[in-house]
Order: structure tokens, then sequence, then C-alpha cells
């Protein structure tokens, strides 16, 4: 008969589990319960993610260099209102640009859900730059990785340190296969089948973790493209990061009616211009590592600073009407003749 030196290892020897961990972006981590038969699962979902999921490394440091030059020029492009208006979208530490082919997504669709997404009529976003075929698409058919005239969509999304993008699918009934991504700057990963909460984002262990060098070309199909999420969590991003990621858009795939949108671009040579959103404060390299903080966050934090100035007025009003009472002569006592205290003040 076994025996034990300690109660918990009895129980742990009499419970078919193992600790996972939930971890946050901050660092923070907690440990959870997951079965024998969850492992395994999630073991056997790991072998068909990564058999359908390729990488070469293609880009030199020098081609690498010449084409984030190119990406800063795009920036650059996107600050000045010089792009149509679909084709460049902003969030907080995120920024896409897309050419050739845009959609609509996320909170941007009337209806929410996978299947829902749309893409612009013709003529809504600005065409694939002249660069990224020359430097990028270029290559990547030479060395076999795609075939001539594949791409016809060309996205460009610029990671800030602490950025990131929830586990999604690319719609599969806007894009072909394969998804090809090609990344800069700085190193970063790729999980796959993790679940995102918010207040603050936290993250779940993946089920995959691919880790994603400057320069690599990652392709996905099969398993890895249609039956498993993928994402880039906010504590993988810690420096700058992009990605340009190519694909091919569907014959068959719904587009939205030009009379829908508003404001619509009803002429190809016609260029709304936007206001430049780009954030100036300095990229904080610890930011991947803490908590963000969501619009209804900072909201809370607005009201319990006024509830708080407010409590402060009064006090301050009436600590005025006793500083302005000691000073008149004879004015220690009250009209009932009792002592009153005196209140000494702090600066705040």
């Amino acid at each position: 008969m076994a025996s034990f030196t300690d109660l918990r290892e009895k129980l742990k020897s009499m419970t078919p589990h193992r600790d996972k961990v939930f971890e946050y972006s901050n660092g923070e981590k907690r440990k959870y319960r997951e079965s024998d038969d969850d492992e395994e699962r999630r073991d056997a979902e790991a072998r068909k993610v990564k058999s359908s999921v390729k990488q070469a490394h293609i880009f030199t440091q020098e081609e690498c260099a010449r084409i984030e030059a190119k990406i800063d020029e795009v920036v650059a492009i996107a600050d000045k209102g010089l792009y149509r208006e679909h084709t460049v979208d902003r969030a907080p530490l995120r920024n896409k640009y897309f050419f050739g082919e845009g959609y609509t997504y996320g909170s941007q669709l009337e209806k929410r859900g996978p299947g829902q997404e749309r893409l612009y009529s013709r003529g809504e976003v600005d065409e694939i730059p002249d660069w990224v075929h020359e430097l990028v698409i270029d290559r990547l058919v030479t060395h076999g990785v795609i075939p001539e005239g594949f791409v016809n969509s060309a996205v460009i999304n610029d990671y800030q340190p602490g950025g990131c993008i929830v586990s999604h699918v690319d719609p599969i009934h806007i894009f072909e296969r394969p998804i090809v991504s090609v990344s800069f700057f700085s190193d970063s990963a790729l999980c796959f089948g993790c679940k995102f909460q918010f207040k603050p984002i936290r993250v779940s262990e993946p089920v995959l973790y691919l880790p994603v060098r400057r320069g690599s070309v990652t392709v996905l199909s099969g398993y890895a493209a249609d039956d498993i999420t993928h994402c880039i969590r906010p504590q993988d991003i810690k420096e700058r990061r992009a990605v340009i990621i190519l694909r091919k858009t569907r014959a068959d795939a719904p587009r939205l009616n030009s009379s829908s949108l508003s404001p619509s671009i009803h002429s190809s040579e016609r260029r709304h211009v936007l206001k430049a959103k780009r954030s100036h404060r300095k990229a904080d390299p610890d930011a991947a590592h803490r908590p963000r903080i969501l619009e209804m966050d900072k909201e809370l934090q607005r009201r319990s600073l006024s509830s708080r100035q407010r409590r402060h007025d009064g006090d301050s009003s009436e600590n005025s009407w006793r500083r302005a009472d000691e000073r008149e002569p004879g004015s220690r006592y009250t009209h009932d003749h009792t002592p009153t205290r005196r209140v000494k003040m702090r600066r705040h």
C-alpha cells in the first residue's frame, strides 16, 4: 500500500486531473483543473494544428529592413489622411491597412457572428501597393509558397507593445485557403485555441503556441485555418510588430451595397480625408505586461473621481466657513457659546 507524507499528495493521486494555467496579460497566472480526457483531446488538437501549419524563413535582415521602411511609409500616408476611407481601421495599440479588398467585421457589423462579414464594394479601399508585389508577393511565388496571381487582398496589421487580436477564424465565406502571413519588426507568437476575457484582459492557455520570427512566413490551411481559432496575445507583443496578411477572396464572397454605406465612396477617384488619429504617446515596453484599460473602465474611473471631487468640494466649503469664523474677534464660540474645534487643513 502506498504511503503519503502529505494529505495533498494523496488527494492529488486520487484525482485524475492536471493543473492548467490561465494567464493574464500582466503576467499573473491562475491555475485550474483539467481532466486526463481534456488533456488528451488538447494534445490531439495540437497535432492537427501542427500538421496544417507551414513555416519558412525567406526574408533576410536586409530585406526585412527595406520592407519595414515601406510599412513606415504606409503609416505616414495614413496619418496624413491620404488613403480611402475604408483602407484604414484604427484600434487601441493596433492599426489595420486594407489593400485590394477590405471587409466588415467585429463591431462594424449590424449583426455580429461568424458568417456576417461582408466585402466592401470594389474601389472602397486602395489598391495593393507595387512594393508589396515586388518585395513580398513575388518572393513567395518564387519560393513556391503561393501560385502566381493568387493574392488579391493584402492587409498590414501594425501592433504596438501590448496590442493583440482576439481569437477568430478568417471568414471561410470570404477567403480562399491558404492564409499567408509574413512578420516584421520583431519576433512574436501565434496562439491557437485561446479564450479571451476582459476587464482586465486575460487569455487562457493555448492549445498550441507557435513562435513567429521576424522575416518568417506562416501558412495556415486545413484544420489550422478552418477548425480552430487563432489569436495574438498582448503578452506576446513586447515590441512593435507588423504582419502582412496575403489572401485571395472567394468569387462568391458577399459584398455590401454602396447604398448601405454611410458615408460611401461613389467614385474610384474620390478620396476621403481622414482625421489623423494615431497616438503620439511613446510605446511603453512594459505595456504588454499590464492589463489594458478599456473605455468602460475609464468611464467608471471618471465617475469615481467626480464623486470624490464633489465630496472634497463640500468638505472644503465647510472648512472655509470655519476658518472665516475663526478669524472674527470673539468667534471662538458659536451662538450657543459652545467651543468650536479648530480644523487643521492639509494641502492636496
